[in-house]
């Protein structure tokens, strides 16, 4: 169902809802729905009854913090290591890097985040394979170079069992003029050694500054207009819903992390967001 099909639903089903709303099926749109423009804004605040809120599903969550680790996913490649020498463009080439077009292989996906103890589950040794990713000169700049990486399987359902990390390989980046993009290499640890060469795999990079509590909301709060715009419904009384602009720095699982948008604490719509916005809009 498309954007504008979706929201004159929405309208019908609260028009639908004033319809039922009083008796003798006689009452006004405003019996149930009730909207007023907010001053300087050019949004309308929508105040509903109990029985519209209850037929739309309405259902509200607190904005909170959590302290999520920041981690960028990348395509990563499993290469030998050049026995003697140093490492060079020529003697790793990365043809297709960044295409998902193999199986990456039978080995345990971590968890979402590791810890530095568990970093130091992985031994430090010089493995015989590195695990090489393509980032730019920007994203190089962001990584936290201290932590080591984690490496997913390409099937994302897979339980996982053990963590599978791959050390900083301490080697510099291989700069790839062409397309003005670095090649980083991690270092697997001996025990890994069963992750065959020339397997595509996921990378969960570390990004620097990753410990700050950061402010979240679930993502069935947030609500994308016609043009791209994100916006979260403010609850800020009962049975009244305002439409406010956020800016989502990005989703982790079912949390939106927000970098701007209401206050921790805030009542916020978790279930019925677009159905609000068809009222808004269509005015029904």
């Amino acid at each position: 169902m498309g954007f504008r099909s979706f929201a004159f639903a929405a309208a019908a089903l609260v028009a639908g809802i004033a319809a039922a709303a009083g008796p003798g099926g006689g009452p006004t749109k405003g019996s149930a729905v009730q909207l007023e423009t907010i001053a300087g804004s050019g949004l309308k605040r929508i105040t509903l009854t109990p029985k519209a809120a209850e037929r739309l599903g309405i259902e509200t969550v607190q904005v909170s913090e959590a302290q999520l680790a920041r981690r960028q996913m990348v395509s990563g490649l499993v290469v030998d290591r050049p026995s003697g020498g140093e490492l060079s463009a020529a003697k790793i080439a990365l043809p297709g890097f960044a295409g998902f077009t193999q199986t990456a292989g039978s080995f345990a996906p971590p968890p979402a985040s590791a810890t530095r103890s568990q970093a130091k589950a992985v031994k430090a040794v010089e493995g015989k394979l590195l695990v090489a990713v393509s980032l730019s000169p920007g994203e190089w700049a962001r990584l936290d170079k201290g932590k080591p990486a984690l490496l997913l399987p390409l099937q994302t359902r897979s339980e996982p069992s053990k963590p599978v990390l791959a050390l900083p390989s301490g080697l510099e980046p291989i700069e790839d003029g062409k397309r003005s993009m670095l090649t980083v290499h991690y270092t697997l640890g001996a025990k890994d050694a069963g992750i065959a060469p020339s397997r595509r795999v996921r990378v969960e990079l570390p990004i620097s500054g990753s410990e700050e509590q950061q402010k979240v909301v679930p993502y069935g709060a947030v609500y994308y207009d016609a043009k791209g715009n994100a916006w979260v419904y403010v609850n800020p009384k009962p049975l009244v819903f305002e439409r406010q602009r956020i800016a989502v720095d990005r989703v982790i699982g079912e949390r939106a992390v927000l970098s701007e948008g209401p206050a921790v604490g805030t009542n916020v719509v978790s279930v019925g967001a677009a159905l609000l916005y068809g009222t808004e809009i269509f005015g029904k």
